[in-house]
């Protein structure tokens, strides 16, 4: 893969050479068909609700990463890993980690972190927009789609050349918290389009007691580069992309070297992310047929040193899992008003560990976890969109294949309805979608060891089944003058849910096993207003209300809060200044599988405000948490407390946006 991509972007440069000097056009398939919106960078279902958050919404909202765009979006909600420091994966509408699937510009991305795709990993500076579909109903997207999907559709090289800088810092009232340097340069030389961005960020742990050993977050520092190329022949479009991902956490928590007496002790965890993608687009007489083929490597690597009394590290374990994957999609145009996509592919994971356990200083035992293990699958899909007067409706078919169970199948079908009254539009939708997804690679054969940080061990179950799914969305947005009205009301149910669930330990250490369960439900609604005053002022609400329990047991779901609502005021005297305040709440949620720990509710408030000083300088900042909403402190206890409130309290930050050229 790696010589066939290089092979690529030779084939690509080679025309540079001898193209004029005079810039050329971006070149993106579009095609419109009621509300549906496809290019060849993202995708918007038509008659599926869709939640898009733009590049400018990105700049003006001050979100350094993904976790802290998507957290806006109602019906998401970003979920923290104690048991992990750092990472941060999304829930919607109560399902995540392996039920939420994570794109970039239309291809998944593997999980980077034991608990899912880490949002913090993803840097904002190449982010054109972001789309969420919530819920199964889109034949589109594979099985891990249960229960939505994030597309993060990056931007495109622009005709004229373009750099951009973004230099930003964050302070407590101790000491400084964070600072991120991002870059982004797109252009095109002749005929072919250019793309460079990096990032990277440090971010200093903080401690609420310092009189405790164990600190409340962790030291983390990350690395966020990309290089996309691509080149016109005709009708046909050549683009390679290649994505690097790196992380570098540490954290310290305590151990008892006897009844009393605590000692530090040290999780080191570096995580490496190669993602590579070739493709070819070719116009054809009615549509545009799409081929890509993409490799990814990721390296874990994780150290531990749980034993207080030693001075070297008792662990080295080292992960590595390769995915392969093919896809090939024709997009139809059939007359004015329908749309036909069908497409196939096939992809491949493989996933090796080994551990290294130093007993003492001189003596070393190394061990195979996994052995190369392999699955693979076959997908074939379609899906219909048809317009009838005001009316639309998406039928499609979703058949996967997989090594490990049997072929299943999996219809969907979504309606919805457009009208306008005046000048008030609205439009109307029912979705409902069946899914299957099969248990990942990780969940299958994956041991996690966290017994030092979190006194607990994760092992995988080759025993496991497949999920299955059915969605329901029924909802209605109402537009009027500039201001929005939005209701969507779900029921999701999930049979043989895949769930890590705590088993009997003949030690202190708790052991987890991924377990399917016979039968889970999320229900609830969600509902924002977009509210435009005028033109300097704009008022949004969002409320989420999300029950998720197992129906065996009647017992809700860990993590997952009840209620969640953000409040943001917008005022923009002119075009120099913008000035932002928003309020979160997250309801109480559960931390334990009786239901007996809870975390509390909590909310903080952020004031944001933005300077464009001219068309080369803009300053922005603002403080987070101005109230000092903070979770428990870290105490020194053989059985740390799981608690996902902010670790940081009030925070100052300030950045500065350079458009170089």
């Amino acid at each position: 893969m790696g010589n066939f991509l290089y092979g690529l972007l030779a084939l690509i440069l080679s025309g540079s050479a001898a193209a004029q000097s005079s810039q050329t056009a971006v070149d993106e398939t579009l095609y419109i068909i009621g509300s549906k919106i496809e290019t060849s960078s993202g995708l918007i279902d038509s008659a599926i609700k869709t939640e898009i958050m733009n590049s400018q919404d990105l700049e003006n909202g001050h979100y350094q990463d993904l976790s802290e765009a998507v957290n806006e979006i109602p019906g998401v909600t970003q979920m923290s890993v104690d048991r992990r420091s750092s990472a941060k994966t999304a829930l919607i509408q109560g399902f995540g980690v392996n039920s939420v699937l994570v794109m970039i510009d239309g291809t998944p991305v593997s999980q980077n972190s034991a608990f899912g795709f880490d949002l913090t990993q993803i840097s904002t500076e190449n982010i054109e927009r972001v789309e969420v579909i919530k819920g199964g109903a889109s034949a589109l997207y594979g099985s891990q789609a249960i229960g939505g999907v994030i597309n993060i559709v990056t931007k495109r090289p622009t005709n004229k050349p373009s750099l951009k800088f973004d230099i930003s810092s964050s302070v407590t009232q101790e000491e400084l918290s964070s600072q991120k340097y991002k870059a982004l340069y797109t252009g095109r030389t002749g005929k072919v389009g250019q793309k460079y961005s990096l990032s990277y960020s440090d971010q200093r742990a903080f401690d609420l007691d310092k009189s405790s050993i164990a600190k409340d977050s962790a030291d983390v520092e990350s690395i966020n580069g990309s290089i996309y190329l691509d080149r016109q022949f005709g009708k046909h479009k050549l683009h390679a992309n290649y994505i690097y991902l790196q992380g570098d956490v540490s954290s310290q928590g305590s151990k008892p070297y006897s009844s009393s007496l605590f000692g530090p002790i040290v999780n080191e965890t570096q995580t490496k992310t190669h993602h590579q993608k070739i493709g070819h687009e070719v116009k054809l007489k009615n549509g545009t047929l799409k081929t890509t083929a993409s490799f990814e490597r990721i390296d874990d690597r994780l150290n531990l040193n749980d034993k207080p009394e030693t001075s070297f590290k008792e662990m080295d374990k080292k992960t590595r899992y390769d995915a392969y994957r093919v896809d090939l999609k024709y997009d139809a145009l059939i007359g004015e008003h329908h749309n036909l996509s069908t497409g196939i592919l096939y992809k491949k994971d493989i996933v090796d560990q080994r551990t290294k356990s130093q007993e003492t200083e001189e003596f070393a035992l190394e061990k195979v976890d996994i052995d190369n293990k392999q699955v693979h699958s076959f997908e074939v899909f379609a899906q219909d969109n048809m317009i009838f007067g005001d009316y639309e409706i998406s039928p499609g078919l979703r058949i996967q294949d997989d090594s490990s169970t049997s072929i299943s199948i999996s219809p969907k079908i979504s309606f919805s309805m457009y009208k306008e009254l005046g000048s008030i539009s609205s439009k109307t939708w029912l979705s409902l979608g069946t899914g299957r997804r099969s248990p990942s690679i990780k969940e299958r054969f994956f041991t996690l060891d966290h017994s030092s940080v979190g006194n607990y061990i994760v092992k995988g179950n080759e025993n496991l089944s497949q999920e299955r799914s059915v969605s329901i969305q029924l909802g209605d947005e109402i537009s009027y003058a500039g201001s929005k009205l939005h209701v969507n009301f779900f029921y999701n149910k999930i049979k043989g849910l895949i769930e890590s669930t705590e088993i009997e330990s003949s030690t202190s250490t708790k052991v987890f096993s991924y377990e399917n369960i016979s039968s889970v439900v999320s229900r609830g609604l969600e509902a924002s207003t977009d509210i435009k005053i005028n033109n300097n002022n704009k008022l949004k609400l969002n409320y989420t209300y999300t029950e998720t329990f197992n129906e065996e047991t009647n017992l809700y779901l860990l993590s997952r809060p009840f209620y969640t609502g953000t409040m943001s005021y917008t005022f923009s005297p002119n075009s120099k200044h913008h000035i932002n305040t928003t309020y979160h709440y997250i309801g109480k949620k559960y931390q334990s599988e009786d239901n007996t720990q809870i975390v509390p509710h909590y909310s903080t408030v952020d004031l944001k405000y933005n300077y464009k000083m001219n068309e080369k300088f803009d300053l922005y900042g603002g403080l987070k948490n101005i109230f000092n909403q903070t979770k428990s402190a870290a105490l020194d206890t053989v059985t740390p407390i799981n608690d996902d409130r902010p670790a940081l309290g009030r925070t100052a930050y300030f950045g500065l946006r350079i458009n170089a050229l």
